[in-house]
């Protein structure tokens, strides 16, 4: 996604930008990324995003760095809030050929301490929700952290969004704030930057098939250090870009990310994670 913002940010020919937006969230780190780089292209330039189906958390963060928000009737929006993975609150105890030199060196610090961290990472998401929306907002920040998440009727009701619409509206609007007349082209960054990087693998996937043919080997078989990357493909230029799309996401629907949160994101690790996501509603 960053190099889909570089690349709009660094086109001159680009004059604003449109992004349509889906997303449960996921890592604090890549969320607040992710929020940022957004901000930045928009201090470049216009920037519109359009929430559709579920856009939570960290997801609703990066939204946060556009300059306006338009939403579906029937999104989902909001969930500011962290969830956080602490691993067990009393860690075992190492063997004695493990030296270390504080007491909270192997768990980072105490529950209490984690509990708190995780506290201090809610309230700084709640201000960034704040000081974005400015007087659109009319919910309060207790409530607003409560982690609750909103129809698209009612976040924009709650300043949560700017007002219903879809992509035609964002368009009309980037263009707006682009100053723009009735002429332009809508350019779709993401192929672009798919495209582009075909071209770069193109290279590779003429010499994997030079090596095959060579090697005397049967059949489109690949070196094992290219056979890794899934979108190789060295068989035609046409199924090997079609394989690169896919690999972006345009033709296949993403699993669901979310199978027995949290226990099965990460087990190997041992200190706390903290996650602007969507898990569902409690009971």
């Amino acid at each position: 996604i960053n190099q889909y913002l570089d690349y709009a940010r660094r086109d001159d020919a680009i004059k604003a930008v449109v992004i349509r937006l889906s997303s449960p969230g996921g890592g604090a780190s890549a969320s607040e990324l992710l929020y940022l780089e957004t901000r930045r292209l928009r201090d470049e330039k216009p920037v519109v995003a359009v929430l559709n189906g579920l856009v939570a958390s960290g997801g609703y963060m990066m939204a946060m760095g556009a300059s306006h928000a338009y939403t579906q009737p029937a999104a989902l929006v909001g969930n500011v809030g962290v969830v956080s993975r602490a691993g067990p609150l009393i860690a075992p105890p190492p063997g004695e050929e493990i030296d270390f030199s504080g007491p909270h060196k192997l768990d980072g610090a105490s529950a209490r301490e984690w509990a708190a961290t995780s506290e201090q990472i809610k309230d700084a998401f709640a201000q960034l929700v704040i000081t974005e929306r400015g007087g659109r907002l009319r919910i309060s920040q207790e409530e607003l952290t409560e982690g609750r998440i909103y129809s698209g009727i009612d976040a924009v009701r709650l300043g949560l969004a700017d007002g219903i619409g879809g992509d035609t509206d964002a368009f009309r609007k980037a263009a707006e704030l682009a100053g723009l007349s009735d002429r332009y082209r809508i350019v779709d960054v993401n192929l672009e930057v798919l495209k582009r990087r075909y071209a770069e693998l193109a290279p590779l996937l003429d010499n994997a098939a030079v090596a095959q043919s060579a090697a005397g080997n049967p059949g489109p078989r690949q070196p094992d250090a290219v056979a890794a990357d899934p979108i190789i493909n060295p068989g035609s230029d046409h199924l090997a870009f079609r394989r690169l799309l896919m690999y972006g996401g345009l033709s296949v629907a993403e699993a669901d990310p979310l199978p027995g949160f949290p226990l099965e994101i990460d087990e190997t690790i041992g200190a706390p994670t903290f996650y602007y996501l969507y898990v569902g509603n409690a009971r």
